[in-house]
């Protein structure tokens, strides 16, 4: 009967390389096997073949490896798979596991492998409880998993996670519970649904992303504050660009175009102290709009509505800024057959008049212009963008792993 080591391998820091390969240097001569099988991911080949080169330099023994590539680290089905086609191979062998080198989700299927084979496992040489580790291991996952849909917005997801967790803390199932909620409703515009919590005291190692959410938050909620609409349009255009993506192209067209309306509502209001949905005539008067122009405001209202606030639809705000003599008037005004493109790809959405699904292009051609005009209504407004960012937590997050 051979002694098989099977070795799950995966290490973020590229500085630890030479650590480890001594480290495992030792390690693998101490355990005394007939043969080792490492399952990595391809970056960390070299850090094998440095292994098996030193091995003979040092022993003058060939060193007996099979390489099995986890090119997926957080799938565990995939990373179960990969261990269960090789342990079939040594089923009537002495196969011992090792997690002293590995992930969490490498740990729960090295762990859920050894008690459906009846094999060893085992960390830094010395038998584990595998009851006890495959408890830390779920819980650590689904904290990954935890954080892994909060990344990408799928805060339901979150919330169905912490329905069916597998012994999480209490306090950590509240926290993340939450965050799910504030966040969506964030997400969602539903900015008075927003908890006090203070984010950054629980995430200590991103507490200035969470500390600028809240002050920008703050900003959000107060129309009295000088930089409301600022973090407002800035708010607008993060949400699109979650949008887009996530794919959904008519959805953050329709966010652009409402940024563009914020944009000409504020620029209204805060250099004018016109109200564009309730336009007050005696005040266009007062900053030389002749009447000719009123007249034709007043009339296009009473086409679309019996209300008697005056209120003026996109196109009309920016012609009136444009009549004001400000700049982001004459802008439009300028480029009226640009922004003429912009409506008609607004309006074969299928959520506004059309019945076409529009497409990454259409998103990022309208985010240009956009984005354009909302620096001409505030140079720093990449700066709001920034501050207003959902948080990311820091993990390998560049695969949908558990989506």
């Amino acid at each position: 009967m051979k002694k098989i080591l099977f070795l799950p391998l995966h290490y973020e820091n590229p500085n630890k390389k030479e650590k480890i390969e001594s480290d495992l240097l030792i390690y693998i001569y101490m355990m005394d096997i007939d043969k080792i099988v490492f399952l990595t991911n391809k970056i960390h080949y070299n850090t094998i073949i440095g292994i098996k080169n030193k091995y003979y330099d040092f022993f003058g023994v060939k060193l007996d490896f099979d390489l099995i590539n986890i090119e997926h680290l957080y799938d565990l089905e995939y990373v179960l798979g990969r261990f269960s086609y090789k342990i079939d191979e040594y089923i009537n062998d002495e196969v011992v596991i090792d997690c002293t080198f590995s992930t969490d989700i490498m740990n729960l299927a090295a762990i859920l492998m050894a008690d459906r084979y009846n094999k060893v496992i085992q960390k830094n040489i010395f038998p584990i409880d595998i009851n006890k580790s495959r408890s830390n291991s779920q819980k650590n996952c689904d904290l990954l998993k935890l954080q892994h849909y909060f990344n990408h917005n799928s805060f339901q997801l979150m919330n169905e996670l912490l329905d069916n967790t597998y012994k999480m803390k209490n306090s950590n199932i509240k926290l993340y519970r939450q965050l799910a909620s504030d966040y969506s409703n964030w997400d969602n515009f539903n900015y008075e649904s927003i908890s006090n919590r203070r984010y950054n005291l629980d995430f200590p190692e991103y507490s200035e992303e969470f500390l600028n959410n809240q002050r920008a938050l703050q900003k959000i909620l107060d129309p009295s504050d000088k930089r409301h609409f600022p973090y407002q349009i800035a708010d607008m255009l993060n949400n699109a660009k979650r949008r887009y993506v996530e794919g959904k192209y008519n959805d953050a067209v329709m966010r652009l175009y409402r940024t563009m309306d914020i944009i000409a509502h504020a620029e209204l209001l805060t250099k004018y102290g016109v109200n564009k949905s309730n336009i007050d005539v005696n005040l266009l008067t007062k900053l030389g709009i002749k009447r000719r122009y009123i007249s034709k405001i007043e009339n296009q209202h009473r086409s679309r509505t019996t209300s008697k606030e005056i209120e003026i639809n996109l196109t009309e705000g920016y012609f009136l800024l444009y009549r004001l003599n400000n700049k982001i008037g004459r802008y439009y005004y300028k480029n009226i057959e640009l922004f003429t493109r912009l409506n008609r790809i607004r309006n074969k959405s299928i959520l506004n008049h059309g019945k076409a699904s529009l497409t990454s292009d259409d998103y990022n051609e309208y985010e240009t212009v956009t984005l354009e005009v909302a620096r001409m209504f505030s140079p720093i407004i990449d700066r709001y963008m920034a501050e207003v960012k959902f948080p990311r937590f820091k993990i390998d997050d560049d695969k949908k792993y558990f989506l």
